[in-house]
């Protein structure tokens, strides 16, 4: 163990002393930049794993130096350490020591025995790969404002990462990374969030619309107007070529919701019908008054004028009640 911490001494120094004689005359020092989670695959950390070369560093001086062994690894294949900042900084000018390079360090260092990190950068890159297609499908003025990520991920080597998301919805929605194994086997999820900004035209109430108002229906009860679908939550109101009623009151400036309206009954309360009772052998005909709506082919209840009975019937047509 003496021997091989002596050998790894004299690496550090000779790299340093190389480095020193590449380094032209009043250049400043080469920079060395360290990542914030790193895997290590041998028992040494080596400088290369946990750090990258910045600017006009040589590629022939850095292959010297990045081969530098540093501190132990975790002894366990899978097993991750947290070191600060301060104690890199101290384990780096341990053993480069002259070595004519500054540092950029993070907060802290996370390094896992074996395996391979996915950086946050590459899990974004990731997201908004899958993301884009399904947020195009939205429509022309949908737009991926932004994607979450965690800051790195650490997989074994025979793992994949992948981007799973249900349908995206206008404004914040969840979407999560899954890591396989073999056999497709889920090893490890993590959630995450993108922003979704979606534009469109929507129906917006010009007037208080009362329960049950049949105007509802009429343009001149709403217009269009381009709103931020982000901010509306639940399906959007969309007339088509039917007659509809408010089912609850509406306010002034609001959105009509699809839930706030309901069909136009073909019958509605109070409504004067022609109540027909149709028998085997015989066939009635009687005026009586709605008591509630009616749609086609539904049920109906009615009271005739003359016997102040109430009878439920089917709706038949605009003006027609059948009691079978």
């Amino acid at each position: 163990m003496k021997r091989r911490a002596i050998t790894i001494f004299a690496v550090a120094v000779l790299a340093a002393a190389w480095l020193l004689a590449a380094l032209p005359a009043g250049a400043g020092l080469w920079r060395i930049a360290v990542r914030e989670a790193a895997t290590a695959a041998g028992e040494r950390v080596l400088l290369s794993e946990i750090a990258e070369p910045s600017g006009e560093f040589p590629a022939d001086a850095w292959a010297v130096l990045g081969a530098t062994p540093l501190w132990y690894a975790p002894e366990a294949v899978g097993r991750v350490s947290v070191i600060p900042s301060a104690k890199v900084m101290e384990g780096l000018r341990y053993y480069l020591r002259d070595a004519p390079v500054e540092y950029a360090l993070p907060s802290q260092l996370t390094v896992r025995r074996g395996g391979r990190v996915v950086s946050g950068q590459e899990l974004r890159a990731m997201a908004v790969e899958t993301l884009t297609p399904k947020v195009a499908a939205l429509g022309a003025e949908a737009k991926l404002l932004s994607v979450s990520a965690p800051e790195h991920l650490f997989i074994d080597d025979n793992a994949s990462v992948g981007v799973e998301a249900a349908e995206l919805q206008p404004g914040r929605t969840t979407f999560r990374y899954v890591v396989t194994g073999p056999g497709a086997r889920i090893l490890q999820q993590a959630p995450a969030e993108a922003v979704v900004e979606h534009f469109g035209r929507v129906p917006v109430a010009i007037k208080n619309i009362l329960p049950k108002d049949g105007a509802a229906m009429e343009q001149i009860a709403y217009v269009y107007e381009r709103r931020n679908l982000a901010g509306i939550k639940g399906r959007v109101f969309e007339p088509g070529d039917g007659q509809w009623r408010a089912r609850k009151g509406v306010g002034t400036g609001q959105v009509l919701m699809a839930d706030d309206m309901e069909p136009m009954p073909l019958i509605v309360r109070g409504d004067q019908v022609k109540l027909i009772y149709q028998g085997r052998a015989v066939r009635l005909t009687m005026l009586a008054e709605a008591m509630t709506d009616g749609a086609p082919g539904g049920k109906i209840t009615v009271k005739n004028s003359k016997f102040a009975k109430e009878i439920t019937g089917l709706v038949k047509d605009k003006t027609t009640v059948v009691v079978q």
